[in-house]
């Protein structure tokens, strides 16, 4: 075979592997798709050498594939290489550029690299706002992301603010995709937070309707949306129906991820909660501890995310008056924030609170004022 025909060979090689491998990922086969996702990082190589833009596609493909997946090392790694070969043959103003801005940055959300992220969300908005103008579908899933990242940070208002921007472009361009089901099913949260319930299950349940239709049954992000009406119904009070979604979530998310993925750590966490609110104490201590170890094994020991459920099973103990155990769980929660956030977060102050809260319940008020001048102390270095 001549050099031409070889090349035109390779071409039609990758093009079909890089289509199989995204349709693999939106189908949920994820292991079917990082699999494809690695011979087109090999085909783009030998077709068009290694510092290739279609190497860098190649690339960001498989890094989007190792996040869900939970491989988050690989995926920043994968995420970083490809962006310093887009900026350095296309220039720093490029849409390939944002993307992958966009990409790495979400990947340090899910490592808890929240500082890391936001400038990078920043930037890449900034590009598209260049590029496209104020109504391009692609800025408002950038507004989206940034938003996901605020509400992490509870600051709700901007998460709010850029949710709706995100939703009006969507509806501007008549979008019916699983993006906008995203953005509702997130400002949905922020609703929820705020105890606005009937708005967040309006919102969770128009996300659920498009999701369906775009990606059917069995798709994992049918399983979010399962997963956040059920988080209505126990706020609401309606455990036994809310302990059902929860069971199908986590059915779903085994299907498509296995049994031993961090999503499935936050559903043990839910179900515990439903357990506790039934008065099952002992299943609610036992999937609380599911949670905590899965966590761990996935996402590392001082993950953040863990500090939810460490809380929440030292608040169990606490309600049932074991006290040795809840102190424990929570100073573990607020040595994980200490050393995601630092010494001086004002989680790490509410933290220390809840602690204090339960030794002056003990009867120890000397160890409850000691944390409680610690948490004060922080929170006037904040508002300095």
């Amino acid at each position: 075979m001549d050099s031409k025909n070889q090349e035109k060979t390779l071409d039609e090689l990758w093009d079909n592997t890089i289509f199989k491998a995204i349709n693999c990922y939106r189908e949920g086969k994820y292991n079917e798709a990082a699999e494809l996702a690695k011979l087109s990082i090999d085909i783009a190589k030998k077709a068009y050498g290694k510092d290739s833009t279609k190497v860098a596609v190649s690339m960001n493909n498989l890094s989007l594939i190792y996040e869900v997946q939970g491989n988050y090392s690989e995926a920043e790694n994968l995420s970083i290489k490809a962006l310093a070969i887009w900026e350095k043959i296309l220039g720093s103003d490029n849409s390939d550029v944002a993307t992958s801005l966009n990409n790495l940055a979400g990947i340090y959300v899910s490592r808890g690299k929240y500082k890391e992220a936001e400038p990078l969300y920043k930037k890449s908005i900034e590009i598209k706002e260049k590029l496209f103008g104020p109504n391009n579908i692609e800025l408002a899933t950038s507004y989206n992301n940034l938003a996901d990242l605020y509400r992490l940070q509870k600051k709700y208002n901007e998460a709010e603010s850029l949710y709706l921007k995100s939703i009006d472009i969507f509806e501007h361009n008549k979008d019916k995709s699983s993006s906008i089901a995203s953005a509702l099913n997130n400002l949905a949260e922020i609703y929820k937070i705020r105890g606005n319930y009937s708005e967040a299950l309006k919102l969770h349940k128009r996300a659920f309707e498009i999701w369906k239709n775009s990606l059917g049954p069995d798709h994992p992000d049918i399983a979010t949306a399962i997963n956040n009406i059920a988080g209505i119904y126990y706020l609401e009070g309606n455990q036994v129906e809310a302990e059902k979604l929860y069971k199908e979530v986590l059915e779903i998310d085994e299907k498509a991820y296995g049994k031993n993925h961090h999503f499935n750590a936050m559903t043990f966490n839910n179900i515990a909660l439903v357990k506790e609110a039934m008065g099952a104490y002992g299943d609610a201590e036992k999937y609380f501890k599911e949670a905590i170890n899965l966590s761990e094994k996935t996402l590392g020991e001082n993950h953040p995310s863990i500090v939810t459920f460490v809380n929440n099973l030292a608040g169990l103990y606490r309600a049932r008056e074991i006290y040795p155990e809840a102190e424990y769980y929570f100073k573990k929660g607020i040595l994980i924030l200490e050393k995601a956030f630092g010494v001086k977060n004002p989680d790490v102050a509410m933290a220390m609170l809840n602690l204090a809260e339960m030794y002056e319940s003990e009867g120890k008020i000397e160890e409850a004022k000691r944390l409680s001048d610690s948490a004060k102390s922080i929170y006037k270095k904040i508002l300095k």
